[in-house]
């Protein structure tokens, strides 16, 4: 056992857990960030102390003692006993690291030697930061990969008729390419407000120390921890130039959380579109057969894909509220509730990751029914809106309400006729004629 009395101590309060595995990571990143300032600006440690130090630190990052992490995320204290739990375990560590190398028996202090010029309030955001925007990385790669699945679809179906409807009610025929075209719109607005998003979540507090003043920090140390910690992560992070208030406030993470309903809100949006097309009542589409659908009724297919997808992003929405609710709660120079923020955002980046896939695998097995969409097309009246830029709104209407039960576009074209309706009229009423601009219209052809 590496961690020490005060992880015990916050066990006993909070219950034992395990901490999510990418704070332990980030955390052990800052730490290792801090020492390697400290030795630069300051040569601080002994020569042995410094190699274990960062060989902990290290074996830490790598996941080796992800079981020594025992005080859940969701915490009182504003993050202080998870920061206290690495403290210990890198401090008992690095211990036992400089013994079995030099067989020296040192102190190493958690607090005055592995937490100097760190506060919890600068180190724990920071490490917030960092795993949040790891995660953020990923939800765009993600969406931009549903993206391009959607327009690939498009160029595709670009040529495939489909009755386009609206309030559920047949309106006008389009191509089946400008279904997929539209709703891949929307993941490109989410893969844009999330990159946009990046740029000011990448600002980080990490030398502000208690209340963003830096005491009892010095500037060289300050300047040298932030550069270190853009060497261990290889992220583009930037000291706040006012950070007082990203010791105080986390409006940022509250723009993640919105970032991230708003993706799920246009994945719950798409996943009830397709469940309509799947469905039984329209079944231009098909879910794919990826598992039994009832343990009676032998034929069912469930859209457990769709429902998968439906589920998980509606748990997004509300851990989004909740994201904003923590916010401002927090008090005067601290929010005592990012503990609960981190805990949230992981979560939302978790089910929003697993949602995309599920989307993409959809999109990879769905079956596109086209003699159903041919059928529909043939039967739906709304191919008569074709006569409106000729006849005008009140007759074309007028035939609307007068056309009697017809089996296809054939049929419809001979009854249309029969009304008077000018041969070179019905020639172009195609469905296809209704699914881009059209020219300037001659009503002399009446």
């Amino acid at each position: 056992m590496l961690y020490g009395e005060q992880t015990r101590l916050a066990v006993k309060n909070f219950g034992e857990g395990r901490c999510n595995p990418k704070i332990v990571r980030s955390y052990a990143e800052v730490k290792k960030a801090a020492i390697l300032a400290l030795q630069r600006t300051e040569g601080y440690y002994s020569p042995e102390v410094y190699e274990g130090l960062v060989e902990a630190v290290n074996e830490i990052i790598g996941g080796k003692w992800d079981n020594e992490f025992v005080v859940p995320l969701a915490q009182g204290g504003a993050g202080t006993s998870l920061h206290m739990n690495v403290n210990e375990v890198v401090a008992k560590r690095a211990m036992e690291i400089v013994k079995e190398k030099y067989g020296n028996d040192v102190v190493i202090h958690p607090l005055d030697d592995v937490n100097r010029y760190q506060s919890t309030n600068d180190t724990f955001p920071t490490a917030i930061t960092i795993a949040v925007l790891r995660d953020l990385f990923e939800v765009e790669r993600q969406t931009i990969a549903l993206q391009a699945a959607l327009v690939e679809k498009e160029k595709i179906y670009s040529t495939q008729l489909i009755m386009g409807r609206t309030e559920l009610q047949d309106a006008l025929p389009m191509m089946l390419g400008q279904v997929f075209g539209a709703w891949a719109g929307m993941f490109e607005r989410d893969r844009w407000r999330l990159h946009k998003i990046k740029e000011r979540l990448r600002l980080i507090s990490l030398g502000g120390t208690a209340l963003g003043t830096g005491f009892p920090a010095p500037q060289g140390y300050v300047f040298a921890v932030e550069q270190a910690l853009r060497e261990v992560t290889a992220l583009p992070l930037s000291r706040s130039q006012n950070l007082c208030d990203a010791v105080a406030h986390h409006d940022d993470w509250s723009e993640v959380a919105s970032g991230y309903v708003l993706l799920a809100k246009n994945l719950e949006k798409l996943a009830g579109d397709f469940l309509l097309y799947t469905s039984s009542l329209c079944k231009e589409m098909a879910h794919p057969e990826l598992q039994y659908g009832s343990t009676i009724m032998a034929q069912k297919v469930n859209p457990v894909l769709l429902e998968w997808v439906k589920g998980m992003v509606l748990r997004v929405t509300h851990l989004g509220r909740l994201v904003e609710d923590y916010h401002v709660e927090g008090n005067l120079q601290l929010n005592a509730f990012v503990p609960f923020m981190a805990d949230a955002l992981l979560e939302m980046a978790d089910l929003l990751g697993r949602s995309l896939n599920g989307m993409l695998r959809f999109l990879e097995e769905v079956k596109i029914n086209t003699e159903v969409i041919s059928e529909h097309l043939d039967h739906s009246r709304a191919v008569l809106n074709l006569l409106l830029p000729v006849l005008g709104y009140s007759k074309t209407k007028e035939l609307v309400q007068r056309i009697p039960s017809l089996q296809n576009l054939a049929e419809l074209r001979e009854w249309l006729r029969q009304e008077g309706v000018p041969q070179e009229v019905v020639e172009n009423l195609t469905p296809d004629g209704l699914t881009r601009f059209i020219k300037r219209v001659d009503r002399r052809m009446l």
